[in-house]
């Protein structure tokens, strides 16, 4: 199957990827989520902590290279085809180095037109060209 997934869910869908080899086909991971900055890791772990996480587990969900939970070893050895989607334009969440990386880690990544990711209100004009990439990218 060809798995999509935005901001923090391209962690999840890139662990997916890793343990189930034979199941993921391809992979297109949209706007991926900073890991690694101070200032959003600082404002992530009092948002957990709200939500009754403790601070082994914001660690946890938190720690990361490239994309959180996973280390760039790991990314390296995905096998599968991969998109990268950016935000455009960048903002603190989404930062270009996340994509960039990916695209340098992951040895069978490419590129695809960036976006603004939804919910933003500038998404909407977007609609239709990211349907269109992504009915284009699971098609191979």
């Amino acid at each position: 199957m060809t798995v999509l997934a935005g901001s923090n869910g391209c962690s999840a869908a890139a662990r997916l990827a890793l343990d189930f080899p034979g199941t993921v086909t391809r992979l297109l991971l949209a706007w991926p989520a900073t890991a690694g900055d101070a200032a959003i890791d600082t404002r992530d772990r009092t948002r957990l902590a709200g939500l009754g996480a403790t601070p082994q587990v914001a660690d946890v969900l938190l720690t990361g290279q490239t994309l959180r939970g996973l280390t760039d070893a790991e990314l390296a050895s995905l096998t599968v085809p991969a998109g990268v989607l950016p935000s455009v334009p960048a903002n603190p969440f989404h930062q270009p180095h996340a994509a960039d990386a990916l695209l340098r880690l992951l040895p069978q990544a490419d590129e695809l037109p960036g976006c603004p990711e939804p919910p933003r209100p500038e998404f909407s004009p977007h609609l239709e060209a990211f349907l269109s990439t992504v009915a284009a990218f699971a098609a191979g």
